[in-house]
């Protein structure tokens, strides 16, 4: 389904997969959590962590953060579902929002402070909110170990740069 992921051809995926797969990275997806499939998943996908349950199943009740994972490092160039954009990086799903999507962002922080410790070298958040004092702190912590944070810039149909995206 490659003719259908617009997004790809926006991001230039096909020349980046001749430059990497991605293979050796450790990228966290902190999200709904991230469940495997048995037909075209993420190659690699670690344990992680339920910070919205306070437990270590860190599979996705929602959908989003599977959707995300998929699109970082869904198996690819196999005949089958979708493509990722790095398909050889190690997914490390870090749950910190509900089954309805929404958390706090002390359980955020606590998953960025997670991930970092875990050996991630990418943090994705593809998630936003208030702007939050303890997120910012994670956020710069992470940064300073060397940690490559990404945020969305915001779903929200408003003008402007959301939190945590703002950040520097």
């Amino acid at each position: 389904y490659l003719s259908y992921q617009w997004h790809m051809d926006a991001v230039g995926a096909s020349n980046a997969w001749t430059m990497s797969t991605g293979a050796g990275t450790i990228v966290a997806v902190i999200d709904t959590g991230v469940s495997s499939g048995p037909n075209d998943g993420i190659g690699s996908l670690v344990a992680g962590y339920d910070f919205a349950n306070n437990d270590s199943d860190a599979s996705d009740d929602n959908g989003h953060g599977t959707h995300v994972a998929g699109t970082i490092a869904q198996t690819t160039n196999n005949g089958l579902g979708v493509a990722g954009l790095a398909p050889g990086a190690t997914i490390l799903p870090i749950k910190a929002l509900s089954a309805s999507g929404s958390g706090r962002s002390e359980w955020v922080a606590a998953a960025i402070d997670e991930a970092g410790d875990q050996g991630a070298q990418i943090i994705n958040l593809s998630l936003g909110g208030a702007r939050s004092r303890v997120i910012a702190n994670a956020v710069e912590k992470a940064q300073a170990r060397g940690i490559l944070v990404i945020a969305a810039a915001g779903n929200s149909g408003r003008k402007g740069v959301g939190s945590p995206a703002a950040l520097p």
